[in-house]
């Protein structure tokens, strides 16, 4: 930080002036990268521009362009201020001397929303104060979504060889920004922890893959995600053909023309077009290949791209639970995604599966938990076991409720996410609310994970290491406890079962 006013700090780009935020620091709206428009649009991010004087930091930048949505729990639009030049970082820090010689432990937070939604700037997140306020500078960012972050075009032009995983790149990029500038912040660039949920946190498996960031992350926390999400070039060359006849234009040098200079609004409706015939999978995400992920990130990863990198890993006991409330249709989807992915004999004998494994279980219960398993919980319980061969992890299952939310989403995708909004739920926890009291100690024990412990928490059991024989994993609900090989039933219904050579993008002639 900068002489005389603590709210200004150096960046290699230039000056930036926060804000006192509530006895933290804020700086927002930071440029990582140079605007990715006009000739950088699909290609790889750029440094950004230097500028002179001092940048007000005081404001969020706008989003990456994406679907307008609604709040899935109160039916509310949700205004988005999108633009390409989206590229941006925000920085909260606590105040006063770091807690280390070098600065406070550093957590980058990478966003999920199916690489289609979401943004750094976001709720639950905000501005990150509940993990600041336990000790962390905390970075949230923006990066590239769906076809502008995701965008296979390899084969049409070679200067866009990386276009398939753009936004991944934009990740790459944020990343190194915190080590080059986050010292100027508090922070120790030494001890940064990489913490996504959902495509963010299929994005953190991403990055202990890649080459491109080697040696930069020294923790890792996954929720709900998994390392076996990319698409194949040819999956990838499907995807974009179909979304150029949506567009109305043709797959060559023409094609391409056009997309650079088509209107980012035409973009994300030919998106939710293809997305409207292509129910229960995820379209956009990154392509396999180039320099950022030459191969499937869990064989990268079982070979020991993340050794000595110890991981907090974790997917819910419902997932499928949100995307039933979302979308009433969506458990009916489960049969149809394991026949298109597995055939239909394995379809009918899995499902057949779960209904001994979970006879509690009604037939609507059994497709909600395969879809959920399908997603998150098994592709979670892989990159568990393939980071345990060389570095320490704690494993965790959600099966939690905060405060408000209806009994039938107890363990849903997402609400692991309380972790963000624990000064909330701090004066319930003292009244006695179990579920709070689950939100706070969580907050506590991923903020002593970033601090370089093991995760720890009053209000938590002692949270026993996870390998492959014991598979100890703590159960957070209003009892947390430790349990080994939880749900080993239904994981032994994927066993030997890949996605890769799964047909997704075919749904509905996609």
């Amino acid at each position: 930080m900068t002489d005389g006013d603590p709210r200004v700090v150096a960046t290699a780009a230039g000056l930036v002036r926060g804000v006192e935020l509530d006895g933290l620091r804020a700086w927002r709206g930071i440029p990582y990268a140079a605007p990715p428009t006009g000739p950088l649009r699909f290609r790889p991010p750029e440094l950004p521009g230097s500028w002179q004087g001092v940048r007000e930091a005081a404001e969020f930048g706008p989003v990456a362009w994406q679907s307008e949505t609604v709040n899935p729990f109160t039916g509310a639009p949700v205004r988005l201020d999108r633009d390409e030049d989206c590229l941006c970082v925000n920085v909260t820090a606590p105040v006063g001397p770091p807690s280390g010689p070098a600065g406070y432990p550093v957590l980058l937070w990478v966003h999920g929303g199916g690489y289609v939604q979401g943004t750094g700037s976001g709720e639950p997140v905000g501005d990150g104060r509940a993990l600041a306020r336990r000790g962390l500078v905390v970075v949230t960012f923006n990066y590239r979504l769906g076809a502008l972050g995701f965008l296979h075009l390899a084969d049409l032009a070679g200067e866009y060889a990386d276009a398939g995983a753009a936004g991944f790149l934009d990740q790459v990029a944020a990343l190194r920004w915190v080590h080059a500038n986050i010292a100027g912040f508090g922070g120790d660039p030494q001890r940064v922890t990489v913490y996504g949920l959902s495509a963010g946190a299929k994005s953190v498996a991403n990055l202990l893959a890649s080459p491109l960031a080697a040696g930069l992350i020294a923790r890792a926390i996954s929720s709900s995600g998994g390392a076996e999400h990319l698409a194949s070039p040819d999956q990838a060359v499907h995807v974009r053909r179909r979304l150029l006849r949506e567009l109305g234009v043709t797959d060559d040098e023409n094609g391409l023309r056009k997309l650079l200079g088509a209107p980012p609004a035409e973009l994300v409706a030919a998106q939710e077009a293809i997305a409207a015939g292509a129910a229960g999978t995820w379209i956009w995400r990154p392509v396999r290949g180039g320099s950022g992920l030459p191969v499937l990130p869990i064989d990268a990863i079982a070979a020991g791209t993340g050794a000595a990198v110890p991981l907090l890993i974790g997917s819910n006991g419902n997932e499928g639970a949100s995307y039933q409330l979302m979308d009433p249709t969506a458990a009916g989807q489960a049969p149809r995604v394991l026949a298109e992915l597995f055939g239909p004999a394995a379809a009918d004998s899995m499902l057949a599966g779960y209904a001994a494994a979970r006879p509690e279980l009604d037939e609507t219960g059994i497709r909600v938990a395969v879809l959920g398993d399908e997603r998150y919980g098994v592709p979670t319980q892989r990159l568990a076991l393939a980071q345990a061969r060389h570095a320490p992890v704690w494993r965790y299952r959600f099966d939690g409720l905060p405060p408000g939310l209806p009994a039938e989403l107890a363990g849903g995708h997402g609400l692991d996410m309380a972790v963000w909004g624990a000064d909330g739920l701090s004066s319930l926890a003292r009244s006695g609310d179990a579920q709070a009291r689950l939100g706070v100690a969580m907050a506590d024990s991923w903020s002593a994970f970033a601090r370089g412990e093991a995760p720890a928490a009053a209000g938590l059991p002692a949270w026993d290491q996870f390998d492959g024989a014991g598979q100890r994993t703590m159960i957070l609900d209003a009892e947390p406890c430790m349990q080994s090989h939880p749900r080993q039933g239904e994981l032994d219904i994927w066993q030997g079962r890949t996605w890769q050579s799964g047909t997704w993008w075919q749904f509905d002639g996609l």
